[in-house]
C-alpha cells in the first residue's frame, strides 16, 4: 500500500528563469496568496520500460517558453487575462497566478523527489491555491495528487489518457508511469476514480479496474456518446477534484513529441469539451498536464500544452458561479 509521504529536509523547489504565463515568481512558498500556484516537475524518473523514448523532465521548460495570448501580468500581480474571439469575451482578468518554481528532483532517489514534490504541492494546497503541476512524466501524479488530497482531506481523481496507468509494478518498479493511478487508488484520501480516453490497455488492468471500482470510458465511447455525456454518466459530483491529463489522450498527430504517443485519440476540441464538464462536477483542487516530452523537437505540443492549461483554467473559473449555485 502507498504510504504517507515523508517530510524531507531542506528546500523542496528552485526558482525558474522563466514563470509560466509571466506569472510572478514566488520562492517561499509559505509566504504565497494566489488563486493558481504553477509548479513544474521536471523528471522521467518514471519512464523505466526499455526503449521507450524520454525527454519529459524539459516538460515544465518548453512550456514556460511558448508565448500565448495569456502573458501580461499587472503591477499588482494579477493576470490581465486573455480575448477569446471565438466568443468574444475576455477571461481569467484579475485571477492571481504564481510560478512556485520546480521541484528539485534527486536523481536517482524517486522517492525523495516524490516526498519533495508531495511536500510542495501540500503547501501550496494549504495556502488556498488551486495546483497546476506541470511534468514531468505521469509518475508525478502519484505525488502530486497525494499532496493535493492530504490537503484538502479527500479529493475524487479523473484520469485523462489513452493509457490506464493501474498496473500494480512494471518491470518490479511500483513508481512509474504505469503505475501511479494504482498508487493513488490505494490511498485513504483518494475518493471515487474515473478514467477517461482509454484506448492502449492491458487485458490484466482492465480487469483490476473494474474489480477495484474505477470508472472507465474508452476513446471510441467518447466519441460516440460525447464528452459531456460521458463526464455525467462516470465523474460523480465531488467536493473536491484532481484532474490528471496526459496530453496522449490526444490523437498522436496532435501531439507528436510526447512519451507514447498513440492513434486514434481525441481532437483537442473534444478535449476542451471534456474539461469543461469535469469543471462543473466540484471545485478543481489541482490538475497536472503531463508527458510533453523534448525527445522530439515540436514546438506545437509545448503550444498545445500550453492552451489546454489556459483552457482549462478558464473553464473552472467560468463554471466557479454554477458550483456556488448548486452548494
Amino acid at each position: 500500500m502507498a504510504g504517507d509521504a515523508e517530510q524531507p529536509v531542506g528546500p523542496l523547489t528552485r526558482a525558474a528563469t522563466r514563470t509560466f504565463f509571466g506569472a510572478p515568481a514566488v520562492d517561499d512558498l509559505d509566504q504565497l496568496k494566489a488563486r493558481v500556484g504553477f509548479i513544474g516537475v521536471p523528471t522521467d524518473q518514471g519512464v523505466i520500460i526499455p526503449f521507450i523514448r524520454s525527454g519529459a523532465f524539459a516538460g515544465p521548460r518548453l512550456v514556460r517558453e511558448t508565448r500565448t495570448r495569456l502573458r501580461e501580468t499587472r503591477p499588482d500581480g494579477t493576470s490581465a487575462g486573455w480575448f477569446d474571439i471565438e466568443t468574444e469575451r475576455h477571461y481569467l482578468e484579475g485571477v492571481r497566478l504564481a510560478d512556485c518554481g520546480d521541484v528539485l528532483i534527486a536523481g536517482g532517489d524517486v522517492q525523495l523527489s516524490q516526498a519533495r514534490t508531495t511536500a510542495a504541492v501540500r503547501k501550496i494546497a494549504q495556502r488556498g491555491a488551486m495546483v497546476v503541476a506541470v511534468g514531468g512524466d505521469h509518475s508525478i501524479s502519484f505525488p502530486v495528487g497525494r499532496g493535493v488530497a492530504e490537503a484538502h482531506g479527500m479529493v475524487d481523481v479523473v484520469h485523462l489518457d489513452a493509457h490506464p496507468d493501474f498496473a500494480d509494478s512494471i518491470y518490479g518498479s511500483k513508481f512509474q508511469h504505469g503505475s501511479q493511478l494504482r498508487r493513488l487508488h490505494e490511498l485513504p484520501t483518494i475518493g471515487h476514480i474515473a478514467a477517461l480516453g482509454l484506448r492502449s490497455v492491458d487485458r490484466d488492468q482492465y480487469e483490476d479496474m473494474k474489480r477495484l471500482g474505477v470508472s472507465f470510458a474508452s476513446t471510441r465511447a467518447l466519441l460516440e456518446e460525447g464528452p459531456k455525456a460521458v463526464v455525467d454518466r462516470l465523474v460523480r459530483p465531488a467536493d473536491n477534484l484532481y484532474v490528471s491529463i496526459d496530453i496522449d489522450v490526444l490523437d498522436s498527430g496532435l501531439v507528436p513529441a510526447t512519451t507514447l504517443p498513440e492513434p486514434g485519440g481525441i481532437s483537442y476540441r473534444q478535449l476542451r469539451e471534456l474539461l469543461a464538464a469535469i469543471a462543473t462536477k466540484g471545485q478543481i483542487a489541482g490538475f497536472d498536464i503531463v508527458e510533453t516530452s523534448a525527445a522530439q523537437a515540436d514546438l506545437a505540443t509545448a503550444m498545445t500544452t500550453a492552451w489546454l492549461i489556459i483552457h482549462f483554467l478558464t473553464a473552472i473559473f467560468e463554471a466557479e458561479p454554477l458550483l456556488r449555485h448548486n452548494a
